[in-house]
């Protein structure tokens, strides 16, 4: 039984990795941390309500015009898809969609289904994540999440200080590492993230004017075939991206202070430095 409950003691404590960039432990009192499943469940609901919102612009759009098409109602749906229909009849507002088309698909693309879903989902699902945590009796003995600042210009938004960096775990995991690169993709800017979205921001708007009933059949079934396509290959792009990042050593030191993410990435910067020293060594 000795030899047992070691083993399960050092899968634990092996599973259970804290970050490197936590602060030190932070022991709570009985009502805080009595307190604390509920913050965090708080917390988890504004985000939620967030994220609901983030989800709603792009696919709840997209299922909601094919929702309208296939059923065959919401007459005011009708109307603003027949008048967009209307005006590709007409040179000049020919010219103007086709000059906003591009900012759309960026917006869509890289705004709307990639780096928002990005900066709301993985802060709900650590949310949940802590207020699971905050209910066992082994995580009692210290800090659940912190905080760090990223510098001006690092991050998403606009504001005249560093920017809060919140809910970044003090235990790490898979689950946690996880959600945090989804969570850097969505608050430390990447312009090749944003390139690789793009073409999945067109094919948003594909899918949008293949919802349009006064289109020819055939022409609705190309852009919804387009969009596919176009989605598929922001897929790849990002996928790419995603490895090149996180585990290709090209993610940025300033990156890395923020978020504390990649396992890979200190491992290999440890096997680095052994080798230089090494090397040093042998030259003595």
């Amino acid at each position: 039984m000795d030899g047992t409950s070691a083993a399960m003691d050092d899968v634990v404590s092996r599973a259970r990795v804290r970050s490197e960039t936590a602060p030190e432990v932070r022991r709570r009192g009985p009502v805080a941390l009595a307190l604390r499943p509920f913050g965090y469940l708080l917390t988890g609901l504004v985000w939620a309500a967030l994220s609901a919102v983030v989800l709603a612009l792009g696919p709840g759009i997209l299922a909601f015009l094919i929702w309208a098409d296939v059923t065959g109602t919401l007459g005011e749906v009708e109307l603003v898809t027949g008048s967009v229909a209307e005006a590709l009849h007409h040179p000049g507002e020919v010219i103007a969609i086709f000059l906003l088309i591009p900012l759309l698909a960026l917006v869509w693309g890289a705004g709307v289904l990639w780096m928002l879903p990005c900066a709301s989902l993985p802060l709900m699902l650590l949310s949940f994540t802590f207020v699971v945590r905050s209910l066992r009796p082994s995580y009692a003995g210290d800090a659940l999440s912190f905080t760090t600042w990223g510098a001006r210009g690092s991050t998403m938004g606009v504001t005249l200080t560093q920017v809060s960096l919140s809910l970044q775990p003090v235990v790490r995991s898979r689950w946690t590492d996880t959600l945090m690169r989804f969570y850097l993709e969505g608050w430390a800017v990447s312009l090749r993230a944003m390139v690789a979205a793009l073409p999945a921001g067109f094919g948003w708007l594909a899918a949008v004017l293949a919802t349009m009933e006064d289109l020819p059949a055939t022409a609705r079934v190309l852009l919804a075939v387009a969009a596919a396509g176009l989605v598929g290959w922001s897929a790849v792009l990002l996928r790419r991206h995603w490895l090149a990042r996180f585990h290709g050593g090209s993610t940025a030191q300033a990156q890395r202070r923020i978020t504390d993410l990649s396992a890979d990435e200190r491992g290999r910067r440890r096997r680095d430095l052994e080798k230089r020293r090494a090397a040093r060594l042998s030259r003595r």
